[in-house]
């Protein structure tokens, strides 16, 4: 009877120590420690007893041992480097213009009397046109939900039509803002959702400086866009489905010799190992 008695005890003692309670810290590098404590919670199987808090960027872990292990392993899988995302931006440029000149000649011989022209003239019209074909390619790399930065124009034609609608959208105080240069650009956001899977958010933003000297951005973020495509995809930016209108101007440059261009604007998002 004592030695099954001291057998109960000593099996009642091993029960207790694998199941004590220990506050360790963790330190979180790259995550956020807020949504650990919350995610890490529901990927284990039992929490009696446990307790995380999140502090600065440190988890405090109340619990068993068992508990601990899943913690380091759920650390290791969600508080990893950030993976950089490499994204080749295509611009197809295409574009025409056709120029009318009227000219004068003369149609046959021109004498010269008395201070006098004598002679019969015939006006002459031209029409030309040229067209443009172009196409370059960049590349960007930025890391994974952060944001970069893309150029879509050199020149702007509609910057006064885009700097009211800045205005007329809240983005700007004072309408009559005056560049003395300025660009067209997309803020480009990749976020890696699930493996393989990669959301792109795009912004479009005119950036420059102003007469005074001082710089400027206009993001319109109300026009952001978002598609989301599997690693090495390739997706084609048709425009801001939001305004037709501004997509048509924003999207629009010029080339050499004033005619007015298309461009569209292909990316291949793709995550670098």
């Amino acid at each position: 009877m004592k030695v099954f008695l001291l057998a109960l005890l000593f099996a009642a003692a091993g029960v207790f120590a694998a199941e004590e309670i220990t506050l360790q810290t963790y330190t979180v590098s790259y995550a956020n420690p807020e949504e650990i404590a919350t995610i890490a919670p529901m990927m284990m199987p039992s929490t009696n007893d446990l307790v995380i808090q999140a502090v600065d960027r440190k988890l405090l872990v109340n619990g068993t041992a068992a508990q601990h292990t899943l913690v380091q392993q759920i650390l290791r899988d969600l508080d990893a480097p950030p993976k950089n995302i490499q994204i080749n931006v295509n611009f197809d440029t295409t574009g025409g213009s056709r120029q009318s000149e009227f000219g004068i000649r003369p149609k046959g011989p021109i004498v010269l009397h008395d201070g006098d022209v004598h002679g019969s003239f015939e006006g002459r019209f031209t029409n030309r046109s040229s067209t443009l074909n172009e196409s370059t390619t960049q590349m960007l790399v930025a890391m994974d939900g952060q944001s970069a930065t893309l150029r879509v124009g050199e020149s702007v034609p509609y910057i006064s039509w885009l700097t009211e609608y800045g205005y007329r959208h809240g983005y700007i105080r004072e309408v009559g803002i005056e560049w003395k240069e300025v660009g067209s650009f997309l803020a480009v956001e990749p976020t890696i959702v699930s493996p393989g899977i990669i959301r792109v958010r795009l912004i479009p933003e005119l950036s420059g400086r102003l007469k005074d000297g001082s710089r400027d951005t206009i993001q319109f973020t109300h026009l952001a866009t978002e598609v989301t495509v599997a690693d090495g995809q390739t997706i084609s930016i048709g425009g801001f489905s939001e305004d037709k209108d501004f997509s048509s101007k924003f999207l629009i440059g010029t080339a050499p010799g004033g005619q007015s261009v298309n461009t569209t604007i292909t990316l291949t998002p793709k995550i670098l190992p």
